[in-house]
Protein backbone atom coordinates (compact mmCIF):
# COMPACT_ATOMS: atom_id res chain seq x y z
CA UNK A 1 0.00 0.00 0.00
CA UNK A 2 1.68 3.46 -1.18
CA UNK A 3 2.51 5.59 2.07
CA UNK A 4 1.51 8.95 2.40
CA UNK A 5 4.21 11.87 3.50
CA UNK A 6 3.99 12.16 7.23
CA UNK A 7 3.17 15.71 7.40
CA UNK A 8 2.20 16.15 10.90
CA UNK A 9 5.39 14.20 12.30
CA UNK A 10 7.81 16.82 9.92
CA UNK A 11 5.93 19.57 11.36
CA UNK A 12 6.50 18.84 14.97
CA UNK A 13 9.86 17.50 14.89
CA UNK A 14 10.44 21.03 13.53
CA UNK A 15 8.45 22.34 16.22
CA UNK A 16 9.99 20.89 19.00
CA UNK A 17 13.64 22.16 17.34
CA UNK A 18 12.00 25.46 17.18
CA UNK A 19 11.64 25.49 20.90
CA UNK A 20 14.27 23.86 22.57
CA UNK A 21 17.49 24.86 20.85
CA UNK A 22 19.78 27.14 21.72
CA UNK A 23 21.26 28.12 18.15
CA UNK A 24 17.93 29.43 16.80
CA UNK A 25 17.66 32.26 18.67
CA UNK A 26 16.11 34.40 15.41
CA UNK A 27 16.87 34.33 12.15
CA UNK A 28 18.59 33.02 9.21
CA UNK A 29 20.61 31.03 12.12
CA UNK A 30 23.61 28.73 11.47
CA UNK A 31 22.53 25.68 9.87
CA UNK A 32 26.34 24.07 10.41
CA UNK A 33 25.89 24.78 13.95
CA UNK A 34 22.43 23.21 14.59
CA UNK A 35 23.57 20.15 12.83
CA UNK A 36 26.31 20.28 15.76
CA UNK A 37 23.67 20.47 18.23
CA UNK A 38 20.97 18.12 17.28
CA UNK A 39 22.66 15.17 15.85
CA UNK A 40 25.79 13.38 15.72
CA UNK A 41 27.00 14.56 12.23
CA UNK A 42 29.77 17.22 11.11
CA UNK A 43 28.91 19.04 7.90
CA UNK A 44 31.98 19.28 5.27
CA UNK A 45 31.88 21.60 2.24
CA UNK A 46 32.59 20.26 -1.05
CA UNK A 47 35.41 21.87 -1.76
CA UNK A 48 37.41 20.39 0.93
CA UNK A 49 35.82 17.01 0.20
CA UNK A 50 38.15 17.68 -3.17
CA UNK A 51 41.25 18.88 -1.42
CA UNK A 52 41.36 15.34 -0.08
CA UNK A 53 40.07 14.03 -3.66
CA UNK A 54 36.74 12.99 -3.37
CA UNK A 55 34.55 14.45 -5.97
CA UNK A 56 31.00 15.07 -4.68
CA UNK A 57 29.14 15.30 -7.80
CA UNK A 58 30.04 11.60 -8.39
CA UNK A 59 27.36 10.41 -5.60
CA UNK A 60 24.65 12.37 -7.42
CA UNK A 61 24.08 15.55 -5.87
CA UNK A 62 24.31 18.79 -6.42
CA UNK A 63 23.53 20.94 -3.51
CA UNK A 64 24.07 18.51 -0.49
CA UNK A 65 24.69 14.64 0.38
CA UNK A 66 24.46 12.68 3.66
CA UNK A 67 26.95 10.01 3.76
CA UNK A 68 28.67 7.58 6.72
CA UNK A 69 32.14 7.67 6.03
CA UNK A 70 34.72 6.79 8.32
CA UNK A 71 32.48 5.84 11.12
CA UNK A 72 31.23 9.47 10.95
CA UNK A 73 27.86 10.82 9.58
CA UNK A 74 29.15 13.58 7.40
CA UNK A 75 26.62 15.77 5.69
CA UNK A 76 28.89 17.52 2.87
CA UNK A 77 27.32 20.61 1.34
CA UNK A 78 28.43 22.79 -2.29
CA UNK A 79 29.59 25.84 -0.69
CA UNK A 80 29.82 27.40 -4.40
CA UNK A 81 26.63 27.74 -3.95
CA UNK A 82 24.44 30.87 -2.26
CA UNK A 83 24.46 31.04 1.40
CA UNK A 84 20.03 30.76 0.95
CA UNK A 85 20.57 27.71 -1.50
CA UNK A 86 23.29 26.56 1.21
CA UNK A 87 21.24 26.96 4.39
CA UNK A 88 18.12 25.06 3.00
CA UNK A 89 20.28 22.09 1.91
CA UNK A 90 22.00 21.43 4.69
CA UNK A 91 18.78 21.88 6.90
CA UNK A 92 17.23 19.81 4.24
CA UNK A 93 19.55 16.73 5.16
CA UNK A 94 19.66 17.48 9.00
CA UNK A 95 15.64 16.37 8.21
CA UNK A 96 16.60 13.32 6.78
CA UNK A 97 18.37 12.10 10.31
CA UNK A 98 16.07 13.99 12.53
CA UNK A 99 12.70 12.13 10.69
CA UNK A 100 14.31 8.36 11.31
CA UNK A 101 14.74 8.47 7.08
CA UNK A 102 17.02 5.62 5.83
CA UNK A 103 18.87 7.78 3.26
CA UNK A 104 20.51 4.76 1.68
CA UNK A 105 17.34 3.45 0.58
CA UNK A 106 17.12 2.67 -3.65
CA UNK A 107 13.45 2.40 -3.32
CA UNK A 108 12.09 5.54 -5.39
CA UNK A 109 8.92 5.78 -3.88
CA UNK A 110 9.83 6.02 -0.71
CA UNK A 111 12.67 7.86 -1.40
CA UNK A 112 9.92 10.60 -3.38
CA UNK A 113 7.67 10.62 0.13
CA UNK A 114 10.92 11.39 2.37
CA UNK A 115 12.04 14.27 0.31
CA UNK A 116 8.49 15.72 0.42
CA UNK A 117 8.41 15.36 4.25
CA UNK A 118 11.76 16.55 4.59
CA UNK A 119 11.21 19.73 2.15
CA UNK A 120 8.11 20.40 4.81
CA UNK A 121 10.89 19.45 7.87
CA UNK A 122 13.10 22.32 6.20
CA UNK A 123 10.14 24.99 5.51
CA UNK A 124 9.14 25.16 8.81
CA UNK A 125 12.08 25.28 10.54
CA UNK A 126 13.61 28.30 8.19
CA UNK A 127 10.72 30.01 7.98
CA UNK A 128 8.07 29.14 10.92
CA UNK A 129 4.21 29.22 10.05
CA UNK A 130 3.63 30.64 13.30
CA UNK A 131 5.48 33.76 13.34
CA UNK A 132 4.76 34.13 9.70
CA UNK A 133 1.19 34.03 10.81
CA UNK A 134 1.89 36.37 13.00
CA UNK A 135 3.33 38.75 11.34
CA UNK A 136 0.60 38.89 8.14
CA UNK A 137 -1.76 38.90 11.42
CA UNK A 138 -0.31 42.37 12.77
CA UNK A 139 -0.53 43.86 9.26
CA UNK A 140 2.80 42.75 7.70
CA UNK A 141 3.15 42.52 3.77
CA UNK A 142 4.39 38.84 3.38
CA UNK A 143 5.92 38.99 -0.28
CA UNK A 144 8.49 36.55 -1.09
CA UNK A 145 11.15 39.51 -0.99
CA UNK A 146 10.32 39.92 2.73
CA UNK A 147 10.57 36.51 3.42
CA UNK A 148 13.91 36.47 1.47
CA UNK A 149 15.01 39.44 3.50
CA UNK A 150 13.94 38.50 7.19
CA UNK A 151 14.58 34.90 6.92
CA UNK A 152 17.44 34.47 4.33
CA UNK A 153 15.82 31.94 2.28
CA UNK A 154 16.11 31.33 -1.66
CA UNK A 155 13.45 33.40 -3.67
CA UNK A 156 12.44 29.46 -4.70
CA UNK A 157 11.54 28.46 -1.17
CA UNK A 158 9.73 31.68 -0.37
CA UNK A 159 7.49 31.13 -2.79
CA UNK A 160 6.98 27.66 -2.17
CA UNK A 161 6.09 28.96 1.22
CA UNK A 162 4.23 31.10 0.65
CA UNK A 163 2.05 29.31 -1.55
CA UNK A 164 2.21 26.50 0.66
CA UNK A 165 0.50 28.23 3.48
CA UNK A 166 -2.23 29.74 1.15
CA UNK A 167 -3.35 26.57 1.25
CA UNK A 168 -3.48 25.96 4.68
CA UNK A 169 -4.93 26.59 8.00
CA UNK A 170 -3.49 27.36 11.14
CA UNK A 171 -7.37 25.97 12.74
CA UNK A 172 -6.82 22.85 10.61
CA UNK A 173 -3.71 21.34 12.88
CA UNK A 174 -4.51 19.15 15.38
CA UNK A 175 -3.88 19.63 19.41
CA UNK A 176 -0.48 18.10 19.22
CA UNK A 177 0.49 20.18 16.44
CA UNK A 178 -0.19 23.37 18.32
CA UNK A 179 1.20 22.48 21.63
CA UNK A 180 4.51 24.79 20.79
CA UNK A 181 3.06 27.58 19.22
CA UNK A 182 2.40 29.64 22.23
CA UNK A 183 6.11 29.26 23.09
CA UNK A 184 7.28 29.83 20.15
CA UNK A 185 5.71 33.32 19.57
CA UNK A 186 7.03 34.14 23.13
CA UNK A 187 10.39 33.00 21.72
CA UNK A 188 10.94 34.72 19.00
CA UNK A 189 8.91 37.78 20.53
CA UNK A 190 12.14 40.09 20.29
CA UNK A 191 12.29 38.74 16.11
CA UNK A 192 8.79 39.55 15.45
CA UNK A 193 8.73 43.30 17.35
CA UNK A 194 11.47 44.37 15.63
CA UNK A 195 10.09 43.81 12.36
CA UNK A 196 6.71 45.11 13.41
CA UNK A 197 6.33 45.87 17.05
CA UNK A 198 2.69 45.70 18.75
CA UNK A 199 1.06 49.11 19.33
CA UNK A 200 -1.24 50.17 22.08
CA UNK A 201 -4.33 52.12 20.04
CA UNK A 202 -6.96 50.77 17.90
CA UNK A 203 -7.50 52.03 14.86
CA UNK A 204 -10.31 50.76 13.34
CA UNK A 205 -10.13 52.11 9.67
CA UNK A 206 -6.19 50.44 9.79
CA UNK A 207 -7.41 47.14 11.39
CA UNK A 208 -9.96 47.06 7.93
CA UNK A 209 -7.61 47.02 5.92
CA UNK A 210 -5.34 44.34 7.58
CA UNK A 211 -8.58 42.36 7.52
CA UNK A 212 -9.05 42.79 4.03
CA UNK A 213 -4.83 42.12 3.44
CA UNK A 214 -5.43 38.75 5.76
CA UNK A 215 -8.47 37.99 3.27
CA UNK A 216 -6.22 37.96 0.36
CA UNK A 217 -2.85 36.29 1.40
CA UNK A 218 -5.34 33.42 2.74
Amino acid sequence: MEMKPNFSRAYSAANEILVRSNIIASFPFSPVELVKEQALCVCRSYSLARRYGINMEDFGSESAIIMSMGGKTIIFYDDSKPNAHIYFSIIHELGHLINKHDYRLKDEEVYGRYEVETNFFTAQLLMPEQLIRELQHRGVHISSGFLQSEFGVSGLAADKRILTLAKTSSEWRSRAEREFDDIILLKYASFLNRICPITNGFDFDEEYEKQRERERWL
